[in-house]
Order: C-alpha cells, then sequence, then structure tokens
C-alpha cells in the first residue's frame, strides 16, 4: 500500500515516467542538491525530488493574474485583473504587490493590492493568506446625454445611454484568501485561488474573488 501510494505521487507531481522526477532542474539550487539523483528504484527518494519545493527560497518574480468577482449586489460578475511581483522570503511565505483592477456593471475599481501567503514548501502547495486592496471605484453618475462632452472617450459626443464616470469614490477591501499554488518547473508555477473581500462599503458590497496566477520566477 504505501509503494502504491508513493507511484501515485510520483505520477501526480513527477509526470507518467518515474525517471522523469527531477522536476526543477532548471533551478539552480534544486540542480545541485539532486544533481545525482535517486537510484532507479529507491522511491522515496524519487518522491522527494519530485514534491520538494525548498528550492524556492529566495526567488522574485513578476505574475499575471485574472479572475471573477462576484458581488450580491451586482447582476453579472465583475472581470478582474492584476499584475505584479511576488517574492519568496523562505520556502513556506510569500509577500506580493500589484497593480489590480475590475470592470462590470457600470463601474469597476482601481488600485493597489498587497497580500501575504503561507504554504508548504511542497511542487503542490495548498496555501492561505491575507490582503488588502486599496483604490477607486469609478461608476457611472448622471446621464450625460446633452451636455457637449464626450464623456466616454468614444468619440461620439451625447451619444444615447452616455454618463458621466465619478473617480473620487475611494475603496479599502480587506480579505482572507485560500488556494494551490502547482509548480510545472523550477521557474514557472500556477495558482488557484478564492477570495471574500470585506469592503468598506458595507456587507452589501462584499464580495467573492475568484482567480488564476501565473508567475515565473528568477533569481
Amino acid at each position: 500500500m504505501r509503494v502504491l501510494l508513493i507511484c501515485l505521487i510520483l505520477i501526480a507531481c513527477g509526470g507518467c515516467s518515474a525517471l522523469k522526477s527531477r522536476y526543477a532542474m532548471d533551478d539552480p539550487v534544486y540542480a545541485d542538491k539532486y544533481a545525482e539523483g535517486a537510484a532507479k528504484f529507491d522511491l522515496l527518494g524519487k518522491a522527494k525530488q519530485a514534491l520538494d519545493a525548498r528550492h524556492a527560497k529566495g526567488l522574485g518574480g513578476t505574475y499575471l493574474s485574472g479572475g471573477a468577482q462576484y458581488q450580491a449586489s451586482a447582476s453579472d460578475p465583475f472581470a478582474g485583473i492584476e499584475w505584479g511581483v511576488e517574492s519568496y522570503p523562505n520556502s513556506w511565505t510569500t509577500g506580493r504587490v500589484s497593480l489590480a483592477a475590475t470592470v462590470g456593471d457600470n463601474e469597476g475599481r482601481i488600485g493597489v493590492d498587497l497580500g501575504a501567503r503561507v504554504q508548504t514548501p511542497t511542487r503542490i502547495a495548498p496555501f492561505a493568506g491575507v490582503g488588502m486592496f486599496f483604490g477607486t471605484r469609478p461608476h457611472h453618475t448622471d446621464p450625460a446625454e446633452m451636455d457637449g462632452i464626450d464623456n466616454d472617450d468614444d468619440g461620439l459626443i451625447d451619444e444615447f445611454g452616455e454618463y458621466e464616470w465619478d473617480f473620487d469614490n475611494w475603496l479599502v477591501s480587506i480579505y482572507p484568501e485560500v488556494g494551490a499554488h502547482v509548480w510545472l518547473n523550477g521557474s514557472w508555477r500556477l495558482t488557484a485561488y478564492a477570495r471574500y473581500l470585506f469592503t468598506t462599503e458595507g456587507r452589501g458590497h462584499d464580495d467573492w474573488l475568484l482567480g488564476g496566477q501565473l508567475t515565473v520566477f528568477h533569481r
């Protein structure tokens, strides 16, 4: 039973062939640690190679993230995107900062997102984290169909359905999040996450944000 479990782990984390369990040889720290590799029938050794992500300590990188933000008071989800940087001060924690924006339901959000996560130092790494978004919530105000101004910057003046945009509404959100990372190799990492955003506008404006992230790391 133990051997079967090890084999399943190797298939999930190291590919169909146990001989390819050294997934992160493009990283110098990982490559130095596993330069010789485990013996052909050393299943425990191969499992360790396939799961170990302690090479992440000291890595920094750039990421792109996107997702859907669900608000109880909105009829449709918002589309969101983030571009930022993330770093590993050690193998089991990360910190990040990004520019973030969402748009939908006649309003949007744009600002700065900060966060920290705690995860296992493994190739497939579940995590929990906290974060904060600070920015503005641009939204439609009064109709502007007869003011002689191109309010929505589409090249047309006073067309039907034109609105003014208000950028003066500041917003702060604090959120917990859970998710999981998957290392593709020693540099590229995929992430899936779920966040619940508590906003300063009251519980009726709280959101669920479900998203994915692709990060490339370097030393």
